[in-house]
């Protein structure tokens, strides 16, 4: 694997990443460029419906939890557990909020646009469905690519930290779905976490194929 080791991007914790991939799926992913000249990473539906049940369960147990206790949370019941009780039970509720607004997007929302990232020989281009086909969200060549790097998502014990792979260009080199306002100097596209493969495993097939020499990505 070619690493840009002065990659901007690429800090000490990037590398430790890139460290962990997948060989036998990036060595897929490479076979398959070297065929098409291009690879189309899309939407892992296991992941999506894993999100979805977990978002639903988290929903189903708050209603079932509001159902059996709903005098506790009332400050008005005879029942009324205090206000620290009522305390938690808001920040239960704002959770249901949350999660129910997560079921509806991974019931309904992300099946339908189906995030994907095409990679090839010329540059990197992001896309989602909306009716009348696709759209492009960010595209950007190689030449025009200023760096590789990721963001990492601390979360609690047990679940594990996540990452966000980013992709910095010229704004002049790059298109990017904008309403209005003038291109600018830079932008960095945020890569869906949703696609085949882990984060790592995307951010080591870019940075191997943005350092391959030409026509041998």
């Amino acid at each position: 694997m070619t690493i840009r080791q002065n990659d901007p991007g690429l800090s000490a914790d990037l590398l430790k990443e890139i460290a962990r991939v997948d060989h036998r799926r990036l060595d897929r992913w490479t076979a398959e460029m070297r065929r098409n000249g291009r690879v189309v990473l899309r939407t892992n539906l296991f992941k999506t419906i894993v999100w979805d049940l977990v978002c639903w369960l988290f929903v189903g147990a708050s209603i079932l939890m509001f159902t059996v206790n709903a005098g506790s949370w009332n400050p008005l019941s005879e029942d009324f557990g205090g206000w620290l009780v009522f305390f938690f039970l808001l920040v239960f509720a704002a959770g249901f909020v949350l999660f129910g607004l997560g079921a509806v997007l991974w019931t309904f929302i992300f099946p339908l646009v189906r995030p994907q990232l095409v990679v090839s020989r010329w540059g990197v281009e992001a896309s989602w469905w909306k009716p009348g086909g696709r759209t492009i969200r960010f595209a950007a060549p190689w030449t025009g690519i200023v760096s590789l790097g990721g963001q990492f998502l601390p979360r609690r014990w047990p679940m594990p930290d996540g990452l966000i792979v980013t992709i910095t260009a010229h704004g002049a080199t790059a298109h990017q779905n904008r309403l209005m306002g003038r291109k600018p100097a830079m932008v960095t596209h945020r890569v869906s976490t949703m696609l085949h493969g882990r984060s790592r495993d995307v951010l080591a097939f870019l940075v191997q194929v943005r350092g391959a020499p030409p026509g041998q990505s």
